[in-house]
């Protein structure tokens, strides 16, 4: 690729199940009431995402998605600019993924601040997992604890 690509739900979940690398970007105070289901994500607001981008990897594809279609736009673009050159986003962000039918899971209390992470420690900035990726993008934005 050699521009940023929009993908339809059904593309951006066939390129994610080949081994593509899914952003789900949330709001910068780590809320999300509704994520991507049914895949591999990691989840990071768009500030975390330029804080880590040097220690990305430039070779897989990224595609991001949000609640809406800017957010994954935004990621995408600041991934291409940066010199990522296979980046995507989700054409209608998670309300697209929703109406074409796959999967997506809801947050009643809207993020970070539930609790809801069994090591309760997402007010550390960490979930300390002890796994690498998870605990590399840091706090809730990043965890996969569900958050």
């Amino acid at each position: 690729m050699s521009e940023i690509l929009k993908f339809l739900p059904s593309e951006a979940f066939h390129k994610i199940s080949e081994g593509a690398v899914f952003l789900d970007i949330i709001d910068e105070e780590g809320y999300s009431v509704v994520n991507y289901d049914g895949i591999e994500t990691t989840q990071v607001t768009l500030l975390q995402l330029l804080e880590k981008l040097q220690w990305l990897d430039k070779a897989p594809t990224y595609i991001a998605g949000g609640y809406d279609e800017a957010s994954g736009f935004k990621a995408a673009n600041l991934l291409y600019h940066q010199g990522f050159l296979n980046v995507g986003y989700v054409a209608g962000g998670v309300q697209a993924w929703f109406q074409e039918g796959f999967p997506v899971k809801y947050n009643v209390n809207g993020g970070c601040g539930t609790g809801s992470c069994d090591t309760g420690s997402c007010s550390t900035g960490s979930c300390s997992t002890d796994n690498g990726e998870e605990d590399f993008y840091s706090g809730c934005g990043g965890c996969s604890c569900g958050h």
